[in-house]
């Protein structure tokens, strides 16, 4: 009960300073719809980022052109591949008669992406060496990469043609080379796929509604780490200390009231971006929530952390915004970031786990996936409080 008291006391003198309540609360709803308005464009869904149409440009070296070769098994299998309904929706090809013509094109923006197919591929094939095609790159950097990847698709077809040829020998070469079923439309080059539901992915709204509020609960720690020193600072901690209390309950108390503070916090920041922004949160409203007791667990050890091993109130503040500002930004809560090297470091942080469960449950992924980052942001939060644990026992919480 002494601790209940503490607790509520804790929470009603918090809630009395306007500050308080405009940084957590009114400020990250506000953040929200600034960044989720002015980056949605920028953002969008991942529906809105499928590449247009490739236009492609085709050279067969040694002949007018590929359709003209219908002698040829090679063009008659490329033929067959740029033809197949899959890879017609994602490109649009067009034969060119040589490889200035595809240049030029390339330049002037008539085309995207050339492909160059050697006059003796097919010979080359013959002899078991590797099937490869020449590319031709456009302007777009996105537009090459699709190209890449669809022609890379029908070289690897061919390339496995080859190593049976060379299992089964000498002799099956040729029929290796002139297979049906190289180019044959029945196959399927291309899987499209999209994570989640059908026509589900994230808006900048969700993606930054998830990032503040992970950032947000966290800035509840500092809000604990200026209780603390402010009970030392006023010289109130005297005085509690001379009351039939432990130290271990004042400090319980005081922790259990922000923590309490940064769950309500957090329910308000999801319930309000859900009426008044349209984010959908997903549809597993209790993983929410134990989301957000991980979240106040994390925020409440380093905020501890950092008041007992700070001197001073103004340090452990300027400690704890540090913290908060490079975790948010390595985790990628202001921007994408796809550096690997970054993403591997986020991987050590809050936000990174806290982040990742939001949007997973966001696309509706399958719930081993969604318990993964649940269970990371878990350590990560256990980390924390036996690091907590350790320094409250040797430092304490008391006035010197």
């Amino acid at each position: 009960m002494k601790i209940w008291h503490i607790c509520i006391f804790e929470l009603r003198r918090i809630l009395k300073i306007r500050s308080v309540l405009l940084n957590l609360f009114i400020l990250p709803l506000l953040l929200i719809f600034i960044l989720g308005t002015a980056l949605s464009s920028a953002m969008g869904t991942g529906k809105d980022n499928v590449p247009d149409q490739v236009r492609v440009g085709v050279i067969q070296t040694g002949s007018d052109s590929v359709s003209d070769s219908d002698s040829d098994s090679i063009s008659e299998a490329l033929n067959t591949f740029v033809k197949t309904p899959a890879v017609a929706e994602m490109m649009k090809v067009q034969h060119m008669s040589t490889e200035d013509e595809a240049v030029r094109a390339l330049r002037q923006g008539e085309l995207d992406f050339a492909v160059l197919v050697p006059s003796d591929l097919e010979q080359r094939m013959m002899q078991g060496e590797e099937a490869k095609l020449q590319w031709i790159l456009g302007k777009d950097s996105t537009l090459n990469i699709v190209g890449e990847t669809l022609f890379t698709r029908f070289t690897d077809e061919l390339n496995r043609h080859i190593a049976v040829a060379e299992v089964l020998g000498p002799k099956a070469s040729a029929a290796v080379a002139s297979s049906p079923d190289v180019g044959s439309g029945n196959m399927s080059y291309i899987n499209v796929s999209n994570p989640g539901t059908a026509d589900t992915s994230y808006s900048a709204s969700q993606y930054y509604a998830a990032s503040m509020l992970a950032m947000f609960m966290l800035y509840s720690g500092m809000t604990t780490s200026n209780s603390l020193f402010s009970e030392r600072d006023k010289k109130t901690l005297i005085r509690l200390q001379a009351a039939p209390l432990g130290n271990g309950a004042i400090f319980a108390g005081k922790i259990a009231g922000n923590s309490l503070l940064a769950f309500i916090q957090a329910m308000i920041i999801v319930l309000m971006t859900y009426w008044l922004y349209g984010v959908n949160w997903g549809t597993h409203p209790w993983l929410i929530v134990l989301i957000c007791v991980l979240i106040t667990i994390a925020s409440m050890t380093i905020g501890v952390i950092v008041a007992l091993v700070s001197k001073s109130s103004s340090s452990a503040s300027a400690l704890m915004q540090g913290i908060i500002i490079a975790m948010t930004f390595i985790s990628g809560g202001f921007t994408p970031i796809a550096i690997d090297f970054v993403q591997r470091i986020s991987e050590f942080t809050v936000n990174h786990w806290a982040l990742q469960s939001f949007l997973r449950m966001m696309l509706d992924a399958s719930m081993s996936e969604i318990m993964h980052n649940i269970v990371m942001l878990g350590v990560v939060s256990a980390v924390l409080l036996a690091i907590a644990a350790v320094i409250y026992r040797k430092v304490g919480y008391r006035y010197e």
